[in-house]
């Protein structure tokens, strides 16, 4: 996956602060599969076939990233995602949205997602990502929508 260079490995650059980002994609959202496991010399290596699908979505999402001119995020972070799969039900109920019970798992939905940001440098790590709202839903077509913000938060002095 193509990395953008210039924030990967040090903080966020300060001319290069980010506070918000709103991205929706035409793409079908794809889960982040386990990793698959292999022993050579006595150890076990851990890695994810270049082949896979989920490669492809990843590099689709820096790549609109980086094309968007996203700077970087520091501190505690806010993250906000819409799943959406294309359903011909939906269609044929004059476009009403219905939240989908069905596989993929939401939680791998997520994994891809952050870690094309991560790659993107949105931010410097997805454990920067103190809140979360998630939700996939069935729609009239596929679309992967993501809100990024940093929370401003300040801690009460307790007397």
């Amino acid at each position: 996956m193509a990395r953008r260079t210039g924030n990967e490995n040090r903080d966020c650059a300060s001319e290069n602060a980010l506070t918000e980002m709103r991205l929706v994609l035409p793409i079908k959202p794809i889960a982040q599969p386990r990793h698959r496991a292999t022993a050579r010399h006595g150890f076990v290596h851990m890695y994810l076939p270049a082949s896979h699908p989920v490669q492809n979505y990843k590099e689709q999402i820096v790549n609109a990233v980086i094309a968007r001119g996203v700077g970087c995020i520091e501190g505690a972070v806010r993250l906000e995602l819409l799943f959406g799969f294309a359903n011909t039900a939906v269609q044929k109920k004059g476009g009403a949205v219905v939240y989908r019970t069905a596989r993929p798992d939401l939680d791998n939905l997520e994994k891809a997602v952050m870690d094309a940001l991560t790659a993107a440098a949105v931010w410097n790590d997805d454990s920067q990502v103190a809140e979360k709202t998630s939700a996939k839903v069935s729609a009239v077509s596929d679309f992967l929508a993501i809100t990024v913000k940093s929370i401003p938060f300040e801690v009460p002095i307790l007397k």
